[in-house]
């Protein structure tokens, strides 16, 4: 099975530049051969702040090329993770436009895509405690599944080369660990996140974690210190068809770049040319 993975679309009628890039990146999905696709988050400009950009993303997701999974992100939701309450009325609007904020889909035969809201870990609210209960017994349904991908907006896994002490990039650390130790743990074989606006792999904990680069935008040095490889694109992942591919299920991933998607700067945005308006939170 064949995924496209995307990641930080940052889609408003006053964003241009991002609107190209998803119409580029919707004629290079539809040539594929991707099965579905996967929203890693931060789908919208900014609708923490413009409520109604999650209308207009949705809007802009409507003849997708393929079934598409949305997960949101801060710029969806607002920072929640413990770094702010969570605003219940956010929620709402991004379920009315978007649907479930986590779900589970079949892939490949012994294969799992897991999709959590990575807003409400560690904010100790009881939609986190709702999910981790939901992510328990879904679980339990499919006990011989042997393979399983977890894709969420934030990373969970603090990248060895990054600024000690950041904040804001990553999952609340406690939350992350009782992640990856719990019912997920024999059968994770990758994180998949976005965030960050940077594509990485490496490798903690014995998973692999995977950082999507934006399929909208890049962000300067110096506005963010750079950790993996600053680009925009998006990518394809294929599923191993049998168990008999090994312990980690035959799978690979990599990533595209199509020559229309173009890799704009977050501060010469129309909208924030010059940052004299005042961008997305940097990450």
């Amino acid at each position: 099975m064949r995924i496209a993975v995307v990641a930080d679309s940052h889609l408003a009628q006053r964003a241009p530049e991002c609107r190209a890039n998803w119409a580029a990146l919707r004629d290079a999905i539809a040539g594929s051969g991707a099965a579905l696709t996967i929203h890693l988050g931060d789908i919208s400009l900014d609708a923490a702040t413009q409520p109604h950009e999650l209308a207009e993303a949705a809007a802009l997701c409507a003849d997708w090329p393929t079934p598409l999974r949305v997960l949101p992100g801060n710029h969806d939701l607002g920072s929640g993770s413990g770094e702010e309450p969570l605003d219940l009325a956010r929620i709402d609007a991004y379920e009315r436009c978007f649907g479930a904020r986590h779900w589970i889909v079949d892939a490949a035969p012994h294969w799992q895509l897991v999709g959590l809201d990575a807003q409400v870990l560690g904010s100790g609210h009881a939609l986190e405690a709702a999910q981790d209960a939901w992510l328990a017994a879904r679980l339990r349904e499919r006990p011989e599944v042997a393979h399983r991908l977890l894709f969420l907006h934030r990373p969970l896994i603090r990248a060895a080369n990054d600024e000690p002490g950041r904040a804001g990039r990553y999952v609340q650390a406690a939350a992350a660990q009782a992640l990856l130790d719990g019912p997920l743990r024999a059968t994770l074989r990758a994180v998949v996140s976005g965030h960050t606006h940077q594509w990485l792999d490496h490798a903690a904990h014995g998973v692999q974690h995977l950082w999507m680069p934006s399929c909208a935008f890049v962000i300067p040095d110096r506005l963010q210190n750079r950790v993996g490889n600053k680009q925009v694109g998006y990518a394809l992942i294929e599923l191993g068809a049998s168990d008999a591919d090994g312990m980690n299920g035959g799978w690979s991933h990599r990533i595209e770049r199509p020559p229309t998607l173009h890799p704009h700067a977050l501060d010469r945005l129309a909208c924030f040319d010059g940052l004299h308006a005042s961008p997305p939170p940097l990450v």
